[in-house]
């Protein structure tokens, strides 16, 4: 418990967060307890869940089990098979579930370990041009498989997410100054002086499954770790997280990284997503989102804030990012959007997933 003091204290005097002990104490006693979100994960899918996978299905799953991202050129993703994975178990859709793993596993999965290259390109040769892969979809596809090996009794997919997080562990975490940090990447993120870091590549429901399934404290280590870095690397008027953070090795002092326009935006509005979805989404985080997200209202939210300027996007978020704050902090009686208007795979993933960790916050 004395990590939890230390990282009580530093989050209210460097901050300005003030997380009180007691919310923290029920954020580390929720990961102690990883087995009541696997628990959870299994219930019955309510109808509104199934609806919503059956338009996300008809509009980006392809016969061959790939997921398509309408919004890059039709390019797929680890990410993006990652989703569907998900929202195939979530539905109870095992011939899916299993076109779309097999298609991950054969296209995508490194044959040197169980990580998975990032992008596929289907009108290039080679399809596959960066083997280098992308943490959040390796974790999202070992979320899937770990629930779909309880949800279809299928042992073998509960070995393969093992599998995968035994090599995120071992290839993907690293110790930064104070923190245990979470590499987004093998390659091209860690500098002779800091390491960069996207906290929505923390997709805590997923390793909270990690904890469950090893039991390997280091899990629990990550977590806790990421927890600080959400609550300490925000900045600008509206106290929120950037898209890319970098930590200095030495000290672990956070600023918002270079080589990327200072925002949040299109990677960190999943970070109050993957919090609540985990029921790690603590008070005073959920004021601070909530202040953002009411003081431009449903009707003008932006697509990005830059948080060195103030600077607002031109244009307002799609539906998706109006779902993360239906589920984080927004005022608002309306209900959530349906995938039948969505302009793009991401914003309907996005509202996909706040169905289905609505659906399991009404089962805990």
């Amino acid at each position: 418990m004395q990590l939890i003091s230390m990282m009580t204290k530093e989050n209210s005097s460097s901050a300005g967060f003030g997380v009180g002990r007691r919310s923290f104490m029920s954020v580390m006693a929720a990961m102690g307890g990883a087995q009541m979100l696997s628990s959870m994960a299994f219930a019955d899918t309510p109808d509104a869940v199934t609806q919503q996978w059956n338009i996300f299905r008809s509009k980006y799953f392809r016969p061959d089990g790939r997921i398509i991202d309408t919004g890059n050129g039709g390019e797929s993703h680890s990410e993006g098979q990652g989703y569907g994975m998900l929202f195939a178990v979530s539905a109870g859709d095992l011939p899916a579930f299993e076109a779309l793993w097999t298609w991950a596993r054969t296209h995508l999965q490194h044959s040197t370990d169980k990580l998975f290259s990032w992008r596929y390109l289907s009108n290039h040769q080679p399809p596959v041009p960066d083997r280098n892969n992308a943490t959040d979809g390796d974790l999202l596809i070992a979320l899937a498989l770990g629930r779909a090996g309880h949800r279809f009794n299928r042992p073998d997919f509960i070995q393969d997410a093992t599998d995968i997080y035994a090599d995120i562990l071992k290839l993907m975490t690293m110790k930064v100054g104070p923190y245990l940090v979470l590499l987004p990447g093998a390659n091209g993120f860690v500098k002779k002086d800091t390491v960069t870091l996207n906290l929505s590549y923390y997709v805590m429901p997923s390793l909270l499954q990690a904890f469950d399934l090893s039991g390997d404290t280091k899990w629990r280590a990550v977590m806790e770790d990421g927890l600080r870095l959400i609550s300490a690397g925000r900045f600008g008027q509206w106290r929120l997280p950037p898209d890319w953070l970098a930590v200095n090795r030495q000290s672990g002092a956070l600023s918002i990284a270079s080589g990327w326009p200072p925002r949040f935006s299109y990677d960190a509005i999943r970070v109050p997503l993957y919090l609540y979805w985990a029921h790690m989404l603590v008070p005073q985080l959920q004021a601070d989102f909530a202040l953002f997200w009411n003081h431009f209202g449903a009707n003008a939210l932006p697509g990005w804030i830059d948080l060195t300027t103030g600077a607002r996007s031109p244009y307002n978020a799609p539906p998706g990012y109006l779902a993360v704050a239906e589920c984080s902090g927004l005022d608002s009686a309306g209900e959530l959007p349906t995938l039948d208007h969505a302009p793009d795979y991401y914003s309907a993933a996005l509202t996909l997933l706040v169905y289905i960790a609505r659906a399991e916050e009404t089962t805990k």
